[in-house]
């Protein structure tokens, strides 16, 4: 992750799975922004920056949750119950699909930012799955 928008997509991530591990603290999205970057060493990568990008993203998949989860389920061929899956993968598949259907970033982008941000955390297993349903979405007919 080299350049300011891959920051934020991985900055995104990070808030969406803070959000899903610590239900109930309704904090404005700049604060949990700003909090995962004074915790990180984004300081000096993200510093020029006005967070604009993540903020569009994050708002995208917070108006779109449920057309978002839809998608994922149906692109999953209904085997994975969404509520059951990792908070980490379901917080990395939210802003890939959000990005992928919902926005004009190009799919094999979206999805190469992605596998980079679940390399980080993830074995090939989890990849393996997450590049397979990000290249196979499904329309869900919301």
């Amino acid at each position: 992750m080299s350049n300011s928008k891959s920051f934020q997509r991985f900055i995104v991530v990070q808030a969406l799975y803070e959000l899903s591990i610590n239900e109930g603290g309704e904090k404005p999205i700049e604060e949990i922004f700003n909090h995962i970057i004074e915790q990180s060493n984004y300081k000096n990568k993200v510093k020029n920056t006005n967070l604009n990008f993540a903020k569009k993203i994050f708002e995208g998949v917070t108006v779109n949750y449920d057309k978002i989860d839809k998608i994922l389920k149906a692109s999953t061929n209904k085997k994975i119950n969404v509520n059951s899956m990792d908070k980490l993968l379901i917080s990395i598949f939210r802003p890939a699909i959000y990005e992928i259907e919902f926005s004009d970033t190009a799919k094999k982008i979206a999805i190469s930012e992605y596998l980079l941000i679940a390399n980080r955390f993830f074995g090939m297993n989890e990849i393996s799955l997450i590049n397979g349903v990000l290249d196979n979405l499904q329309d869900s007919q919301f």
